[in-house]
């Protein structure tokens, strides 16, 4: 059981960490442009995600193996089904909804309907809350990131790029 458990942190440690090395050296092809005399691109963020990516990925298995060469054997428990653990399962497929849809759909039409969704399930009683700040956050991420930093949202397609079209 020990064996299984050291073997399986470590070797999914050690997958997560080569996984985000290869995933490194692809932002070579990002490209790189001069902002204000210093060389930023479109790889710095990614670059940055994925050394710490590989930091954790390494830290983990290094715990590992130092907590089992000291004597502490993890626990491995059973998951159970709890309302929290039922959540975070529903969260994470609204996350997975949400990315599926917004090539379709367009951050300005989706992103309020899946913050309602999410204010929801996080247990949000208010309905002024609920109502109120995801058209709030929409409109004002919508305003920085096209008017102020000229970044491109995705709009959707069909009556979904209409709409966009008319609101920005």
């Amino acid at each position: 059981m020990l064996k299984a458990l050291l073997k399986s942190e470590v070797i999914i440690s050690a997958i997560c960490a080569a996984g985000a090395l290869y995933l490194f050296f692809e932002t070579k092809a990002f490209g790189n442009l001069n902002v204000y005399g210093a060389k930023l691109g479109p790889d710095i963020w990614p670059k940055l995600i994925l050394v710490s990516i590989m930091a954790l990925s390494v830290g983990l298995a290094y715990n590992t193996i130092k907590g089992v060469l000291k004597g502490k054997i993890p626990t491995s428990d059973k998951i159970q089904f709890s309302a929290a653990n039922l959540r975070f399962i529903a969260a994470a497929g609204l996350i997975a909804t949400y990315l599926a849809l917004l090539p379709l759909v367009g951050f300005l039409v989706l992103t309020p309907v899946m913050m309602i969704a999410f204010m929801y399930l996080l247990g949000e009683k208010s309905k002024t809350w609920i109502f109120s700040i995801p058209f709030v956050l929409t409109i004002g991420v919508v305003l920085v990131f096209t008017k102020l930093m000229y970044v491109p949202l995705p709009r959707g397609t069909g009556i979904f790029l209409k709409i966009s079209h008319l609101l920005y």
